[in-house]
């Protein structure tokens, strides 16, 4: 079942469009409820409808028994920005699953239920968030993920395919200095501090193409800090570019991976 909504954001001090997939379809068995819920999170340039009419969302929910919620990330790197009243960090991270819990009584409210994912900015708006919040989420999907946006909006990624524009950092994410020490920004210092401080970190799965060329190397370096902050971290990697075909060919796996 695919539904659109409209709401009223706090964060973001407007209406806003989500998109919600119950896992209930004709001529298939449904799952016990409450469902487990996925918050997923579309990449740069990418919409919310563009992701789940690319990938088989629909059927991944059907099979998983699992809802998903998916939101526009409108190209803002899920930061916030009071200063424009434009709290995207917030409303996707936070907001989103309290707001779609109570128009659905059907999702789970338990943490060990909830997950959150993303492509490639949606991967770091993952990373970011999932380790800002681990108590509101047990396990994370990264694909692709941007997880050093520090080096892919830079100037020597400008001749990249897929590149974003350097000139869109500080904007974004503020001064590089300040960006690498900030725990909530910077997914590999928010690893870093898990570790200092003894704390538990969320399971984590990252897919990576090894011909993806934007990325790449970054989600590769986040992989390793993971593990060296202790993390419980699934990878995997394949014949592949930055791509949804890519993305299509392990989504399956990343299911396997949230219900266990």
């Amino acid at each position: 079942m695919y539904m659109k909504v409209t709401a009223k954001s706090a964060s973001l001090q407007r209406a806003v469009d989500f998109h919600v997939i119950l896992p209930y379809h004709d001529g298939y068995p449904n799952p016990e409820r409450p469902y487990p819920t996925l918050v997923f999170l579309p990449g740069y340039s990418g919409s919310a409808e563009e992701i789940l009419f690319a990938l088989p969302l629909r059927q991944m929910a059907t099979l998983y028994g699992m809802a998903i919620v998916v939101p526009d990330g409108e190209n803002a790197f899920y930061t916030d920005h009071p200063e424009r009243a434009n709290l995207m960090g917030t409303y996707a991270g936070v907001e989103l699953i309290g707001m779609a819990r109570r128009l659905f009584p059907c999702l789970s409210p338990r943490r060990e239920d909830t997950f959150l994912g993303g492509i490639s900015m949606g991967g770091y708006g993952a990373a970011a968030l999932g380790l800002a919040h681990p108590e509101l989420y047990s396990r994370l999907a990264l694909f692709s993920p941007a997880a050093e946006p520090d080096r892919l909006l830079s100037p020597e990624k400008a001749g990249t395919e897929g590149a974003v524009p350097a000139s869109l950092f500080e904007s974004l994410l503020g001064s590089r200095e300040e960006y690498r020490e900030n725990t909530r920004l910077n997914p590999t210092a928010a690893a870093a501090d898990y570790a200092r401080r003894g704390q538990n970190l969320p399971l984590v799965w990252i897919c990576c193409g090894t011909e993806d060329d934007l990325v790449g190397d970054s989600a590769r370096r986040f992989r390793d800090a993971l593990k060296q902050a202790g993390a419980d971290v699934r990878w995997e990697d394949g014949a592949g570019g930055h791509d949804l075909m890519y993305w299509d060919a392990h989504l399956e796996s990343a299911f396997r991976f949230l219900r266990n």
